[in-house]
């Protein structure tokens, strides 16, 4: 079974709440900043913070970190666009649930990134943080790997709607885009989960199909921890009042929804699934426990007689005429053999061997 890293993390016992301490393991990763503001006919992009772009009117500003151990940037940028100090300590506290939550001046989320390793059966997760404002959106991703390279290009070349809509169809789009990943992550794991269920039927259970059994099934529930809340967040922002949200943008809401959906229910028949595997194993187990029982069974059955005429014939009382027989050596063996392959016969007639 594939040993589960165990995460360091960095303590923030006796720091007041909105502390901004990084908590993560990936404190090598320098914060790198790409900074966007467009509309249908403009888009402009400079690789650094940017926050004058924010000001200017009929467009929308977007504004992506890459790595979060620059606590101070973080920080900088809590305080332009005024963002509520505990979403702040949420974007570094890179352990939290998927969630949403509403502040005066915009919408906050916390969602998780997923990746399969190569090679492995361990699920990588990065944490990502939005917030999104009437006109802005700060996006926080926690891994220097751009997860939202394909929006920008949208953005970058004018495809689709992007460029046309406001802050809440580009925060639709950020979440559709780690949404997406889910389903790369569960087709390479439902591969997988077929490939075993083939293997089982055609060659049989051993210890190394046990052990992928029980890693499928860790991954399995570890996917299904991280989509619970995901659904719970995307509900409350398909259903929020709040006045960003603009009503020809809700069947987007609603789609990625039952995206999430969709996907609880391929992670419930994948875990059905692998249950049944594991039933499978432990019968199998079970009968081949049972018929190495019934071979000691039988042996120590065909043994009681022999047993019997050996401890009779190897009393020593005096007067046992069978002793002074010639023959009665080659007489008893005979005996024990005739009483053997009778006993044999018989369980084999039963259906017993």
């Amino acid at each position: 079974m594939s040993k589960k890293k165990r995460r360091h993390k960095i303590s923030k016992r006796g720091l007041p709440p909105g502390s901004l301490v990084y908590t993560g393991d990936r404190a090598e990763n320098p914060s790198v900043v790409l900074s966007m503001w467009f509309n249908e006919p403009t888009y402009d992009e400079q690789h650094h913070y940017h926050p004058e772009w924010a000001g200017r009117s009929g467009g929308l500003f977007w504004t992506d970190v890459r790595g979060l151990t620059d606590t101070k940037l973080v920080g900088q940028i809590g305080q332009d666009f005024q963002i509520h100090p505990l979403a702040l300590e949420d974007v570094l506290n890179t352990h939290q649930r998927a969630k949403m939550e509403e502040y005066d001046n915009g919408l906050f989320f916390v969602l998780h990134n997923l990746r399969l390793e190569a090679g492995t059966l361990e699920l990588g997760s990065e944490q990502i943080a939005l917030f999104a404002g009437n006109n802005f959106v700060i996006s926080f991703q926690e891994d220097p790997d751009d997860t939202f390279s394909a929006v920008r290009t949208r953005a970058r070349e004018g495809l689709g709607r992007l460029r046309k809509k406001g802050s809440d169809y580009l925060t639709y789009a950020l979440v559709d885009n780690i949404v997406d990943g889910y389903y790369l992550v569960l087709d390479e794991l439902d591969s997988q989960v077929l490939e075993l269920e083939e293997e089982i039927y055609t060659k049989g259970i051993n210890a190394a199909i046990k052990e992928r059994i029980f890693d499928l099934k860790r991954v399995v529930n570890q996917i299904r921890h991280r989509l619970l809340p995901l659904r719970d967040a995307l509900t409350r922002f398909q259903r929020t009042e709040w006045e960003m949200v603009d009503e020809s943008n809700r069947p987007y809401l609603r789609d990625v929804s039952d995206h999430i959906a969709q996907l609880l229910d391929s992670i419930d028949n994948q875990r059905d699934l692998l249950d049944s595997m594991e039933a499978f194993y432990q019968a199998e187990a079970a009968n081949r426990l049972n018929d190495v029982m019934r071979v000691l069974t039988v042996i120590s059955t065909i043994f009681i007689p022999l047993s019997f005429l050996a401890g009779v014939y190897g009393m020593n009382f005096e007067h046992m005429p069978e002793l002074h027989f010639r023959y009665g050596y080659f007489a008893a063996l005979t005996t024990m053999f005739m009483i053997s392959l009778l006993m044999l016969y018989y369980f084999r007639k039963k259906k017993w061997l």
